[in-house]
């Protein structure tokens, strides 16, 4: 055991070291590469620069090292090493770029990495809502002003929940499908149920309107009267929930309830103005927990969902399973959930995304499969594999 915590300790100190006060900025030289398929550079040559900037990133805040290790006989079973990063790039430069050999796209990057999140950085979110590939958003916000007078819900939706979360969402560079459209067509039965909780309903939502993420939830102000210190002046208090919901696998990325509060002659103005004040703080946080999430994904690992069919037995599922893992390059986990008539289904720990996995897994062959891809969104593939007898 001894000597396992000197190892471990030895590994930490041959981290460069870097001194970056909050709000520095490291410049770092850092290598990536890409598989080229079918004579595609140019697909390739993104792909070696977003392994460039991971790796660069990586180099600049160095890795939260964590050993599970368990021994029998003094012999290692299980040693696995988990890395986070916790930086991020704000902008980066080619030094130089090109052919490997016939199946390798190298670049060398110069990146500027700042330590901490991204949030209140514009070029940074804009560089990461680009490594996400331009995710386009849907909003959908069922909205009640309440009066305390007749105590009845107005019946005319001023959308200013619904407004005031894309105005947030937009300062920072999102993108939103057109609302009005959308809305002209929207399913009002679905609408509710997404509304209401039905993370499906929501997706299928999504789905149709060609969003990547939708986000739904509820707006209520309430009149609140009685207050003699106000005078005529009517106080409105206003609660709002919003969940962001990952369109292509139902996932909910993030979720916010915030509560706001305003002041006015007119109980509805009063109302309004506290759901405007809600909203804001609500999609602010949103957006935070958004942006901190897909960070992660661009830094370290992301889970994919991979639905195999074509199996005979299970025996050909644990040969693929050990073909898949050790075979292609970036996989660091390979989890079963699940085998039932043919088809057994996975998730992928994978330092890229989908469609990388897609093409590391079509350019290397597996020794005993044939491998067909049926489907492939951000967060799930879907493919036919055919056993080969030796």
């Amino acid at each position: 055991m001894v000597n396992l915590i000197l190892i471990t300790l030895f590994l930490i100190s041959q981290q460069p070291a870097q001194e970056t006060g909050s709000g520095e900025v490291t410049i770092v030289e850092a290598v990536g590469d890409g598989s080229i398929v079918q004579g595609d550079l140019a697909k390739a040559r993104d792909d070696a620069i977003e392994n460039a900037l991971r790796n660069a990133v990586e180099q600049t805040v160095g890795m939260l090292l964590s050993s599970e290790t368990i021994t029998k006989n003094f012999m290692t079973i299980d040693d696995r090493i988990y890395s986070r990063s916790t930086g991020y790039v704000q902008r980066y430069e080619i030094l130089n770029e090109g052919k490997k050999n016939d199946f390798i796209y190298e670049v060398k990057v110069k990146a500027y990495v700042k330590k901490g999140m991204v949030k209140d950085d514009l070029a940074a979110i804009g560089l990461l809502l680009r490594r996400k590939n331009l995710p386009r958003m849907m909003v959908l916000i069922q909205e009640n002003n309440v009066g305390s007078a007749s105590g009845t819900v107005i019946d005319v939706n001023l959308n200013t929940a619904e407004n005031t979360v894309m105005e947030t969402f937009m300062s920072k560079g999102f993108s939103f499908i057109d609302q009005e459209a959308a809305k002209a067509k929207l399913d009002r039965t679905r609408a509710l149920a997404a509304i209401s909780g039905d993370v499906e309903a929501a997706k299928a939502l999504g789905l149709a309107f060609k969003a990547e993420v939708i986000i739904v939830g509820k707006a209520v102000a309430k009149a609140v009267s009685g207050m003699k210190m106000l005078g005529d002046m009517k106080s409105g208090q206003a609660d709002v929930t919003l969940r962001a919901i990952d369109v292509s696998n139902g996932e909910i990325i993030a979720v916010s309830s915030k509560h706001g509060a305003a002041v006015h002659i007119d109980e509805i103005t009063a109302g309004n103005e506290a759901i405007k004040k809600a909203a804001e703080a609500a999609a602010e946080d949103l957006m935070n927990k958004i942006l901190s999430r897909w960070q992660a994904d661009v830094t370290g690992t992301q889970k994919i969902e991979m639905a195999v069919y074509g199996f005979k037995n299970f025996n050909e599922v644990y040969s693929f399973k050990n073909e898949f893992s050790s075979i292609l390059r970036g996989v660091k986990g390979l989890y079963s959930h699940g085998f039932q008539a043919g088809q057994a289904i996975f998730e992928v720990e994978f330092e890229g995304n989908s469609e990388q996995l897609v093409l590391e897994l079509t350019r290397k062959k597996l020794p005993h499969f044939d491998v067909e891809v049926k489907e492939q969104t951000p967060s799930r593939i879907t493919i036919k594999v055919t056993y080969r007898e030796e």
